[in-house]
């Protein structure tokens, strides 16, 4: 197979104008000009055109595969504390349903790689429904890495047991049951669901990662079990979600006496193979030692925004050598998972860092680009080649359409390719995908899926167990607990130990 175009993006650092990558099984072989590469291969089919832009395909670094947005089910995005009541009672679609739209939503706008890293996989289904997503992205033809995620601590809020005192009895007896676990039988299943899952499904196409959904979720004990297993599983990436609320670092001073980052550091977690998702709410402190030791973070721009974490401080992240991968987290800026999107939206938030016009420039179109590729490729453990189109390299590329880049109504030759994608292109510019070698899109249309098939699937589900969730009783109760709830972590912030913020956008006195 030839892909070809005006301009093939090799890596955000190498574009090769009217040019062509050469494909043998699912590997680049070859990369050269569009003349070369033609009279040596004549009768190879051809994907992509002089007017296309070719480009290692997108990757998706911390996805957790709902197919379906809030938005979508009916629900509005508040706190990300808040959104957890919120959440709670609308409606949820099978493992497979979920992880087929996934697929659908990332590969028609270019990502060709997503990790799915989960939540609640825990009770006698956990295995069940693992295989049941797996399959459903297999299917699909993306590249995906799967990490399953358990907490045994803090499920239901932080410091929930203090909490749960703090409650009226009628309120008590509702929250609880939520509160009530066997912590060490959630780690011990998810330990064992790990080993199944890599022994059974880590492949060149499927990674097996570890992912403990949050960082003030698990005990110091699981951390443990969790860093030693993923050394003897040759350094398998650990993903967890850390510092993406003010609530969750202060709830780390009161109970650590530091940063939830200084605390993985004397577990011994971070590491190279360790992603921090979010990584909102970093002191200067710990972003040095995330830096020292190799550590990655995801950054979720609109996610962060919808959910009014803040923003994550990538400026100053990437400034001391941090790699920082995209993050879509199913919470897109346009509700549709488009990469493009996400990418500008990191491009435009990280320019605020300061108001000198000298020390302070932005990010550069490489760097951005590099975090939806090569950066996010660092934190999934696939192929070192990944996510770029480098000879050798998995023959993961998206094509794109350039007439509304280039001719609404015009752009000058001026601007550089990584320029136009990072400012111009959109999702909707995908024409063709190909993953492993393999054709996924072609001309806009699925060649591994029906579509429609699966909408009309996923429509006649919601039909049926939309209001299943949202209880008239669970409605009240929920809103009878939300007063409580926000005092309560009203109370926690007097533990924050930082106020001074990396961006400064207004001032009021």
């Amino acid at each position: 197979m030839l892909i070809r175009g005006g301009w093939v993006v090799v890596d955000p650092q190498t574009i090769i104008k009217d040019a062509a990558i050469h494909v043998i099984d699912n590997r680049v072989a070859e990369v050269g000009t569009w003349s070369a590469l033609r009279e040596r291969y004549p009768d190879d089919e051809v994907v992509g055109g002089a007017t296309s832009i070719v480009m290692p395909g997108l990757i998706d670094a911390h996805s957790h595969g709902r197919g379906l947005s809030p938005i979508q089910k009916g629900v509005l995005y508040d706190y990300l504390e808040n959104a957890f009541l919120d959440w709670s009672s609308m409606v949820y679609l099978p493992n497979d349903l979920c992880a087929a739209l996934s697929a659908v939503r990332h590969l028609r706008m270019g990502c060709t790689s997503i990790h799915h890293t989960g939540w609640n996989d825990e009770g006698p289904k956990a295995l069940e429904n693992a295989h049941l997503a797996i399959g459903s992205y297999r299917t699909s033809g993306i590249r995906l890495a799967y990490s399953p995620a358990v907490r045994d601590r803090n499920r239901f809020c932080i410091d929930e047991e203090g909490f749960v005192d703090t409650l009226p009895p009628e309120l008590r007896e509702f929250v609880t049951p939520m509160t009530r676990y066997d912590a060490k039988a959630i780690a011990d299943d998810y330990m064992n669901l790990f080993e199944t899952l890599h022994a059974s499904d880590n492949s060149p196409m499927t990674r097996v990662l570890h992912g403990p959904s949050w960082a003030h979720g698990t005990t110091d004990d699981f951390f443990t079990r969790i860093r030693d297993s993923a050394a003897a599983h040759d350094n398998t990436p650990i993903h967890i979600h850390t510092l993406q609320t003010p609530h969750q670092r202060a709830w780390s001073i009161k109970t650590f006496g530091c940063s939830l980052v200084e605390h993985l550091d004397r577990l011994g977690v971070l590491g190279t193979n360790t992603t921090l998702g979010h990584a909102v709410w970093l002191s200067e402190r710990d972003i040095e030692l995330i830096a020292a030791r190799g550590t990655s973070t995801t950054h979720h721009a609109s996610c962060n925004l919808h959910v009014r974490n803040g923003i994550s401080p990538i400026w100053h992240m990437m400034k001391q050598g941090v790699n920082v991968a995209l993050g879509i987290d199913d919470k897109s800026l346009n509700d549709d998972d488009d990469p493009f999107m996400e990418l500008r939206m990191s491009a435009v938030l990280s320019r605020v860092p300061g108001f000198d016009l000298g020390e302070t420039p932005a990010l550069t179109s490489a760097q951005i680009l590099s975090m939806g590729t090569v950066n996010a490729a660092r934190t999934l453990g696939f192929d070192r080649l990944h996510g770029t189109l480098q000879p050798g390299a998995p023959a993961d590329a998206a094509i794109l359409d350039t007439a509304s880049m280039l001719h609404d109504p015009w752009t000058s030759d001026r601007l550089a390719i990584p320029d136009l994608l990072v400012w111009r292109a959109k999702g909707q510019d995908v024409t063709d995908v190909v993953v492993d070698g393999k054709i996924v899109i072609r001309n806009r249309r699925f060649t591994t899926m029906d579509v429609e098939a699966l909408y009309a699937e996923v429509r006649d589900y919601v039909k049926h167990y939309e209001a299943k969730p949202a209880s008239p009783e669970r409605t009240a109760a929920l809103a009878a607990l939300r007063p409580h709830f926000h005092a309560w972590h009203r109370k926690m912030l007097t533990y924050l130990d930082v106020s001074e913020p990396f961006y400064r956008v207004n001032g009021r006195a």
